[in-house]
C-alpha cells in the first residue's frame, strides 16, 4: 500500500507501508517503525514549544525481506483456509490466525528497534508550517495526510477492526493539538 508523499524537497516520493506488512513505514530511503512514527506525531501535538527530535531509521533491505516473509505467511493461510477437506475445527483456528495477522505485526528474532537503527533528525520548520525528517522537507498538510494515513492502517484501514494501540491516541492528538504544524490537517479530519 504505497502513498506517494509529495515533498517540498523532492516532489512525490514513496512512503507508506511495505504492503500488507504495517509494522514499519517509509518515507522515501528512511525506514521508520510505525508504532514510533506515530508516537512521535503524538508528542509534537502535546508539546507545541519542541521544535526538534530524532527518529531511527532502519535498513530497507531488512524490511523488504521482513515484508516478504509475511506476505509468504499469509498467503500460506490463505492456501490453506481453501482447503475443503479440513475439519470445522481447523478452519476455525486458521480464521484466528489470519485475523492475528490483520492488526500490528509483532516485531520478532532478528529486529531489535532500539539498537540497529540509525538517528534521523527531525526539525519542525517554517513557523510550523512544515516539517524536515532527515533530507525530505514536507508540508504540515501532508506530513498530517502521511501520519493520519498510518494511525488510520492505511488504504483499508485497520481489518475487523484490529488497530494497534497507537492508533486511535495519534489521531486524538492531532484533532486536539493546539500546535500550528497540525491546523490544515484538524481541518481536514473535522470535514
Amino acid at each position: 500500500m504505497t502513498l506517494i508523499l509529495e515533498t517540498e524537497s523532492h516532489g512525490g516520493v514513496e512512503s507508506g507501508f511495505f504492503g500488507a506488512f504495517t509494522q514499519f513505514a517509509r518515507l522515501g530511503e528512511y525506514t521508520f517503525a510505525t508504532r514510533h512514527l506515530c508516537e512521535l506525531v503524538q508528542y509534537f501535538a502535546r508539546n507545541p514549544k519542541l521544535h526538534e527530535a530524532q527518529i531511527l531509521s532502519y535498513d530497507l533491505d531488512k524490511f523488504w525481506e521482513r515484508q516478504g516473509d509475511h506476505t509468504q505467511e499469509l498467503i500460506q493461510m490463505i492456501s490453506e483456509a481453501e482447503q475443503s477437506y479440513l475439519p470445522e475445527s481447523q478452519k476455525f483456528d486458521l480464521e484466528r490466525k489470519l485475523e492475528k495477522e490483520q492488526g500490528e505485526v509483532a516485531v520478532e528474532d532478528d529486529i531489535d528497534l532500539y539498537s540497529e537503527g540509525r538517528r534521523i533528525p527531525i526539525k519542525i520548520a517554517d513557523e510550523d508550517h512544515s516539517i524536515i525528517l532527515g533530507n525530505y522537507k514536507v508540508s504540515a498538510l501532508h506530513f498530517g495526510r502521511m501520519a493520519t494515513y498510518l494511525a488510520r492502517g492505511g488504504f483499508f484501514g485497520w481489518m475487523n477492526d484490529k488497530k494497534p494501540e497507537f492508533a486511535d491516541p495519534t489521531i486524538e492528538a492531532i484533532k486536539s493539538s493546539k500546535r500550528k504544524l497540525y491546523t490544515e490537517i484538524r481541518k481536514e479530519l473535522e470535514e
